[in-house]
């Protein structure tokens, strides 16, 4: 399969396609478009050693898919809980794998920052593993937005 030669649809079909073996996933996440290599991040069935590089990715776009991914690694999501960029905070904190002591470490870093996103603290407040006790310091301090 000659993937240099492909355009856009070509490789997106691939990365969406349950089918595709890992060693043509692999290849398309060092693909030069974006847009690519941030499909191969969305893909459940991406190797582990493809999101640790992706979640290393220059572009947040990709980051953000890293995050949602059910597949992404404990310790990924735990980096990318931190992450510069809100959309990929907010694609942790809404991924259904995501670990109570990821949600209250999020919500901590959140929380100490001068603006929180109101989209965060509320993704993390809907969140089935969100403890009660960090449910009730939500209430708390950002009651207001909640509704």
């Amino acid at each position: 399969m000659d993937l240099k030669n492909m355009n856009y649809d070509e490789k997106e079909a691939l990365t969406t396609n349950p089918s595709t073996s890992l060693d043509i996933l692999c290849e398309l996440a060092k693909d030069e478009d974006v847009w690519v290599r941030r499909q191969v991040a969305y893909n459940p069935s991406a190797p582990e050693d493809v999101l640790r590089e992706l979640a290393k990715d220059e572009y947040w776009h990709v980051r953000e898919h890293v995050a949602e991914n059910p597949s992404t690694p404990e310790d990924i999501l735990r980096e990318l809980a931190k992450d510069t960029y809100w959309y990929v905070r907010e694609n942790v904190a809404w991924n259904p794998k995501a670990s109570s002591k990821i949600l209250v470490m999020q919500f901590e870093y959140e929380k100490s920052l001068r603006n929180p996103s109101k989209s965060i603290i509320k993704a993390l407040y809907a969140h089935k593993n969100l403890p009660a006790f960090a449910k009730r310091v939500i209430e708390t301090l950002f009651g207001e937005i909640l509704t």
